[in-house]
């Protein structure tokens, strides 16, 4: 650099990756280090409009292009400085905001924190993710953090009528493999539900256990709502109405932090049966005021829905049951059974808060009982005509049914009613 300074940085290019531009851009960059090794590079030369070129210009004393005077002019790692300020609970959720630092901090600002916002485009986009590529990353991290964070950014800065290009829409990614619900059979249900009930739990000293019924109280909840474990871990006493047995629903808690449900439809009214009502009644304690947890861990805070993971994942393996699935396969269990014993979609949506489109997306398979399903293939397997031929005529035995019904024949567009037709 020109104060001296030694820095590793990428440069982008506007060249469509093509085997041809590919084997291009390898040649210049061959003659760009014999140069740097020479003594000889002029940065200028190779990449006049590049990321560090207001050093150079500064360097040399040539004058600087209005668009790096300007002072509305601002680079990724400007923005990001001033928008990660903004983005803390309850604005965001707690996950979203650790995403969006680890993205940043570990992935983009090291490529293009120096690129203005108005000057990014598609070949940066391709620049970071070949970078990403290199370092091993898995594809989804990678679209998470270019299309989920570093996109999120700079809808942003639109947002707050910041010149910025926006080429995300002409990146390609490879189809998304979403693997599918994995729900629990009633019969592996009932053996952790039953688990969770008899279990003892360490709370002090080396033998010092005892049951915890919150957990237990816990875990029912979730396989007999379709509760998400984040809403349930923000369940307040006064949220519960024994009486006419619902669980509002107003917000959700994750990494300790709480903020309004995932989705506006979320935010609901959850029907309990009455055998879960009856589960949740002994939480009320005598003195409770309204404002207290719900579900409670063995030393007294709300149950962190992470750590409950690890109970919930041990009592899996207790029981030999397998695959081992995690909390969210409790609300899977809940609606593949519900769809699967007939329960109307609307009812479900509401009671879930998920929309009727999702659920026959991802869980659509469940529609169909068992007993429906051996009714149908029963048809498919039956046996069909055996047709045979005899001095030029059909053979057909007499409990036979006409291949057409009498009177008609097949054609083109439909049936069409024949006369005179011989019996």
């Amino acid at each position: 650099m020109p104060d001296g300074v030694v820095r590793k940085f990428a440069e982008a290019t506007a060249l469509r990756d093509t085997p041809e531009n590919r084997e291009r851009v390898e040649r210049q960059a061959e003659m760009v280090g014999a140069e740097i090794r020479g003594g000889a590079f002029d940065y200028l030369k190779w990449f006049p409009n590049g990321n560090r070129a207001t050093e150079f210009l500064v360097a040399s004393g040539a004058p600087l292009p209005e668009k790096l005077v300007r002072s509305d002019r601002r680079t990724v790692r400007d923005y990001y400085t001033e928008w990660i300020e903004r983005k803390i609970a309850p604005f965001v959720r707690a996950s979203a905001a650790r995403d969006y630092r680890g993205h940043f901090r570990g992935y983009v600002l090291d490529v293009l924190g120096d690129v203005a916002l108005e000057e990014l485009s598609l070949a940066h986009l391709e620049d970071l993710r070949g970078t990403l590529r290199k370092r091993g990353l898995a594809e989804k991290t990678i679209r998470n953090v270019i299309d989920g964070s570093f996109r999120a950014m700079m809808r942003d800065a639109e947002q707050d009528d910041i010149p910025v290009a926006f080429p995300f829409a002409k990146l390609r990614w490879p189809d998304k493999i979403v693997p599918g619900p994995s729900p629990f059979t009633m019969e592996e249900r009932d053996q952790i539900l039953s688990y969770f009930r008899a279990k003892r739990w360490k709370v002090g000293g080396f033998n010092d256990t005892k049951p915890h019924y919150p957990y237990y109280a816990f875990l029912y909840t979730l396989f007999f709502t379709g509760m998400r474990p984040s809403e349930a871990v923000a369940a307040r006493v006064g949220n519960l109405n024994l009486n006419a047995r619902t669980l509002q629903v107003e917000r959700s808690r994750h990494l300790g932090e709480e903020a309004a449900p995932k989705t506006p439809r979320a935010r609901r009214a959850v029907r309990l049966t009455q055998s879960n009502a009856g589960v949740l009644e002994p939480l009320i304690e005598l003195k409770a005021q309204p404002g207290d947890y719900l579900f409670k861990s063995v030393w007294g805070a709300p149950i962190d829905a992470a750590n409950f993971y690890d109970l919930f994942r041990d009592a899996q393996r207790a029981l030999s049951i397998s695959p081992l699935r995690d909390l969210y396969s409790a609300k899977d269990t809940y609606i593949s059974l519900a769809l699967t014993n007939g329960v109307s979609l609307t009812w479900l949506s509401e009671q879930t808060g998920v929309a009727i489109t999702t659920i026959m997306k991802h869980y659509g398979r469940f529609i169909h009982s068992s007993q429906a399903d051996d009714i149908e293939m029963s048809k498919i397997e039956a046996k069909t005509v055996q047709l045979g031929h005899r001095d030029g005529h059909r053979k057909r035995s007499r409990k036979e049914k006409p291949l057409f019904p009498l009177g008609k024949v097949a054609s083109p567009t439909g049936f069409e009613p024949v006369k005179n037709h011989r019996k």
